[in-house]
């Protein structure tokens, strides 16, 4: 036998003042009386021998003891050994993702499932099992540590509420286990609709649904078209979920301020996607609304999006060139035109320039070190430079490329079909910098990260390739190149979609056009203390000119896993698995046994004169 809270026993000391209260009892005194006639007839009344009124005395000096004894044993909670199959310990952890926003037939939602079969483990606990609540969706937090208040824990189970975030159970695991090895004979149980990772030993509560049906958006990117202007691009990736029994049909719906802009009707299979590069037409900070009318999906987080139209500032180029190409000229000119970019022209004698600009152009020449704080687009390079080794070599047609990456933004709607260069530099590049066109075995376009920067290099002459500057490829790489070198440069804020769970920097009030699941809504929130989590799907606007879009796009939530059916048998009522041990009332036998003795204490002291 243990207890469970010995701190108590220190209070045994207090059973020191019965002993010496009747150690130190008054004794009789001797008083004359006039006449002895009245005390006699009591005598004879309550006659008793010398011997039984010591076992009286005795017997209420071993009841006050055991009063004592017992009222503190129980305040220490005394526990037996524990069976096999009982805990002395539960580590709950629920999942409160986006996806447990997943509603069933009758309307409930996954963690309203997830409640209900913890809350039947949690009441068959004994009384004494320690409990601890960890939620989780991105983030883990830990609600109730190490305790045996189970109504509390009820109380913040109650409160929890699904959250549109990408779900990350791995630390919340890591903390469960840290809590679960504080304590013998604990366990971890696990509320969520996915399975934990096999590397973890915890008891999983499915929750998913039998059947799911869902199609969800997983991709989203807006952009200008770069030779054009008050036009846009919107790459949209929609998914299906694997889950799904049968092939879904989709309405994919894009409207502008109220205007319907594009209408597509797509047929996904289960686990299959559909990727769109949609154009789009409007002005800049117009409100652009996604959604997916999808019939019987069971989760509404995924099907909508808002985001504003980018008000981005033109990109701030510095071109440096010692022999500049007419077709690169033409190229940028055509950028200038369309209010895209900022043109600052230099030859190698200037640099390096007074003002930092967004992106480095550098052609037909490098600078010694290239730079550290802003990413470079090398065109034709003829000599090395740090991490690029180039060299020039007398000029090479090649008849067409290869591509070996088509889906990089670089080449984003330009063709690589009927391309012919001209090579006329040999490139040694990084293990980061992956080619992205070959011509014969030489790589003639390639593009990757280099301490922390991006870079873009080519190896071939516009002027000198047949056809090249007829087809838009070249001034589309070009635009293609700049944008993707700047993503991550204040030009472009506006541009970036932020995900859901992420923290936004701002003293002021956050205007949302928000999308709840079912409808968009406005609200706004107030940051504390400069910080403010990102928890809605929609756009949003702070302070002066500043906007942006927060968006889940996670391919994890949208593809809601089906209950298997191993785990469909596990949710049928069994055995309980848990049992108290045979110590497990013990507190409240000795509170009763402490009143029983108090009260038989009472009793001989009042009715048989015990004193």
């Amino acid at each position: 036998m243990r207890f469970l809270t010995p701190s108590y026993l220190h209070l045994l000391w207090l059973a020191l003042i019965p002993l010496v209260l009747w150690l130190f009892r008054r004794q009789a005194k001797r008083v004359p009386v006039s006449t002895l006639l009245f005390f006699k007839s009591l005598a004879r009344e309550h006659q008793e021998s010398a011997w039984l009124r010591r076992i009286k005395k005795w017997l209420s000096l071993l009841l006050t003891l055991l009063v004592l004894l017992f009222a503190i044993l129980a305040l220490a909670r005394p526990s037996g050994n524990l069976s096999a199959d009982a805990i002395s310990a539960a580590v709950i952890v629920v999942d409160c993702s986006a996806s447990m926003a997943a509603r069933d037939l009758q309307g409930q939602t996954r963690l309203d499932a997830a409640k209900q079969r913890v809350k039947e483990r949690l009441r068959s606990l004994p009384d004494q099992t320690v409990v601890s609540l960890i939620a989780f969706d991105a983030r883990s937090r830990v609600l109730l540590s190490r305790s045996r208040n189970h109504r509390e824990c009820l109380r913040l189970l109650e409160e929890l509420t699904p959250t549109p975030i990408e779900g990350k159970p791995e630390s919340a695991l890591t903390v469960a286990q840290r809590l679960a090895d504080l304590e013998t004979h604990s366990r971890i149980w696990m509320a969520s609709d996915s399975q934990p990772p096999a590397s973890t030993s915890v008891d999983w509560i499915p929750v998913a649904l039998k059947e799911p049906l869902n199609v969800g958006l997983t991709g989203f990117q807006i952009r200008h078209s770069p030779l054009a202007r008050d036009r846009y691009e919107a790459f949209v990736k929609v998914s299906a979920s694997a889950g799904n029994k049968n092939k879904a049909t989709t309405t994919l719906e894009i409207s502008i301020s109220g205007r319907i802009a594009q209408l597509r009707e797509l047929d996904l299979a289960p686990g299959e996607s559909s990727a769109l590069i949609l154009p789009l037409e409007g002005v800049r900070g117009q409100q652009m609304e996604i959604r997916l009318k999808t019939a019987g999906d069971c989760f509404g987080w995924d099907d909508g999006l808002a985001a504003p139209l980018p008000k981005t500032r033109p990109l701030t180029v510095a071109w440096f060139a010692e022999k500049p190409d007419p077709f690169t000229e033409l190229a940028l000119s055509a950028l200038i035109e369309n209010g895209r970019i900022e043109m600052r022209k230099g030859d190698p004698k200037a640099w390096p320039p007074k003002e930092q600009p967004d992106v480095y152009v550098f052609e037909n020449w490098l600078p010694q070190e290239l730079p550290k704080d802003r990413p470079v687009i090398a065109l034709t390079p003829q000599s090395s430079s740090g991490p690029l080794q180039a060299r020039a070599i007398k000029s090479i047609p090649h008849d067409g490329v290869r591509s070996v990456q088509p889906d990089h933004p670089l080449l984003f709607r330009a063709s690589s079909s009927r391309i012919a260069v001209t090579q006329t530099t040999l490139l040694q590049l990084p293990a980061s910098i992956e080619p992205l066109w070959f011509a014969g075995a030489e790589p003639v376009l390639a593009a990757g990260e280099f301490n922390g920067q991006r870079l873009v290099v080519t190896a071939f002459s516009p002027s000198q390739s047949e056809q090249l500057a007829l087809l838009p490829s070249f001034p589309l790489i070009l635009g293609n190149a700049l944008y993707w070198c700047a993503e991550n440069s204040e030009a472009l804020t506006d541009m970036r979609t932020l995900h859901t769970g992420e923290m936004l920097h701002t003293d002021n009030l956050v205007q949302w056009h928000a999308w709840n699941g079912e409808s968009f809504i406005e609200v706004s929130d107030d940051p504390a203390h400069g910080l403010l989590a990102l928890n809605r799907i929609g756009a949003w606007e702070t302070g002066k000119d500043r906007s942006g879009a927060c968006a889940l796009i996670s391919a994890a939530e949208t593809d809601l896993p089906a209950l298997a059916t191993d785990a469909a048998h596990s949710t049928q009522p069994a055995a309980p698995i848990i049992t108290a041990s045979a110590f497990s009332t013990w507190p409240k036998r000795l509170i009763w046994l402490a009143l029983a003795l108090l009260l038989a204490e009472s009793f001989l002291f009042h009715r048989k004169a015990v004193y």
